[in-house]
């Protein structure tokens, strides 16, 4: 069943918070906890595990902060983090949809880029449209099955 199809049925959950989650988890984070998708993958797809057991349709990525503001110098693109990140979340979603025999979704999660907009900030419309675009392309090229935001 597609996730359009699911909420037309019935109410959908979804997880809860990711990096209180990381946190929890003891895992050191040292700079952006999307670095963990690379440093700790296994951790990262726990979490996941976790929330789908816990009655959850689709999580949402540990792609919070992965727009080009945020990662600038973080050694990786946009669409590395965006993918290594689905490439984690879908493993734990086809594992849990076995185990569970129900399906488990996969939502890209973006967040506010990290600058204001005119006229309060520096940041023009365009340049917004494009960061949020890089990270919903690279989401739906990797395999998101919906976008959180």
């Amino acid at each position: 069943m597609s996730i359009r199809e699911l909420l037309g049925k019935r109410i959908v959950i979804c997880d809860g918070a990711m990096g209180t989650m990381i946190q929890k988890s003891g895992v050191p984070i040292e700079t952006h906890p999307e670095m963990l998708n690379f440093t700790h993958p296994e951790e990262i797809k726990n979490i996941y595990k976790q929330y789908y057991e816990a009655g959850s349709d689709f999580i949402s990525t540990n792609t919070f902060g992965a727009n080009a503001f945020k990662m600038e110098g973080c050694g990786y693109t946009v669409t590395e983090i965006v993918t290594q990140a689905i490439k984690i979340a879908k493993e734990a979603a086809d594992e849990m949809t076995d185990k569970l025999g129900r399906k488990c979704y996969v939502g890209l999660d973006i967040a506010p880029i990290g600058r204001l907009m005119e006229p309060a900030g520096d940041m023009v419309f365009d340049e917004a449209v494009e960061l949020f675009r890089e990270q919903v392309v690279a989401g739906v090229n990797a395999g998101a099955d919906l976008v959180v935001c």
